[in-house]
């Protein structure tokens, strides 16, 4: 047909082949099932850098014990090559709750938490699950909600080590002070029951025990009301080392200090200091670094779709003046220092 209406004829032809050829690429996909995504050939998007994200809340890093396990924390994320976002909840467990909210905003494959309170923590735990996070807890403990992998240290044990050196370094009927962590900390909760158990089977006499909510000003206030009403105390045992402290200072204010065994609960360095002084005679030494890495070893098997180990009990040691040199510029790798 080469006559002017066949050329035109063929033009037509050959612009409605052209035209079919671009449509599909031009109209719009039919949907897909949220669950079922239409599989494609395309090229996957650029791994964001920092690769996963993980988020960490953690109770206070007023304390050198999460200022440490923030440190763990910190140095295998990098070394995992994840991206870390990170609250600090200043010791308040209403603020904690309100940074877990904000953290899980941000989506992170795996929210790690260091709760200010076991009990006051559930709400945040539980809305990691509704959301589907998986909820690492590295030391302390929550009271409710799923959790995918407890790090700890063997608090039970700790407390009893502690009990031990005290029964046999005070005389029989000797009189013994407890003094607390805030109470609804699990963790220390078990250190308590540890110390207890073994004043009982000792038959020491322990003064009914007092909170003083891991502080140190709490600490020495407790410390000089037990002073004062009880004239004798041989021995007192703290569930954290800022406490030890602030009981140390308040003793050796009223001059009760000489002859009296104190005996704390982290291996924070004041207290290693105090026991080289003298002052303090032993504390039991957890390894908060060596618990943050183990929190994001068990978050990246999470983050991978592995199964993550449900407990990690890392070992505890008491420190006393004679063993104290192998703990020497110990506050992060201390599984490193012996």
């Amino acid at each position: 047909m080469n006559t002017p209406l066949g050329r035109m004829l063929s033009a037509l032809v050959l612009a409605a082949l052209l035209f079919g050829a671009g449509c599909p690429r031009q109209t719009r996909p039919a949907p897909s099932s949220p669950t079922t995504p239409t599989p494609s050939t395309a090229t996957p998007p650029a791994k964001p850098a920092g690769g996963v994200v993980l988020a960490y809340s953690v109770s206070a890093l007023s304390h050198q014990f999460f200022v440490d396990m923030m440190a763990g924390v910190e140095d295998e994320a990098k070394k995992e090559g994840a991206t870390l976002l990170k609250a600090d909840a200043g010791a308040n467990a209403g603020k904690q709750l309100s940074d877990i909210e904000d953290l899980l905003q941000k989506n992170p494959k795996v929210m790690l938490i260091t709760p200010q309170d076991s009990d006051a923590i559930k709400p945040a735990v539980e809305a990691c699950n509704k959301k589907g996070v998986p909820v690492v807890i590295i030391d302390i403990g929550a009271s409710g909600g799923r959790i995918d992998s407890f790090i700890i240290s063997d608090n039970e044990q700790g407390g009893r080590l502690a009990g031990e050196y005290i029964a046999k370094h005070v005389p029989a009927g000797a009189k013994v002070a407890h003094i607390q962590c805030q109470l609804g900390a699990a963790n220390a909760r078990k250190r308590g029951e540890g110390f207890t158990a073994v004043m009982k089977a000792k038959g020491l006499s322990v003064i009914p025990p007092q909170p003083a909510d891991s502080m140190r000003d709490k600490a020495m206030t407790v410390m000089e009301n037990l002073l004062e009403a009880n004239p004798e105390i041989a021995a007192v045992f703290c569930e954290n080392d800022p406490m030890a402290v602030g009981a140390t200072i308040a003793a050796k204010s009223a001059d009760r200090l000489q002859g009296m065994t104190v005996v704390g609960f982290n291996g924070d360095p004041e207290a290693l200091d105090a026991i080289r002084k003298g002052e303090m005679a032993a504390t039991v030494m957890q390894f908060p670094y060596d618990m943050g890495v183990a929190g994001v070893q068990q978050a990246m098997k999470l983050a991978r779709g592995e199964k993550a180990q449900a407990q990690v009990k890392v070992a505890v040691e008491l420190v006393t003046k004679d063993n104290i040199g192998r703990f020497a510029g110990y506050r992060r790798k201390a599984s490193e220092t012996g």
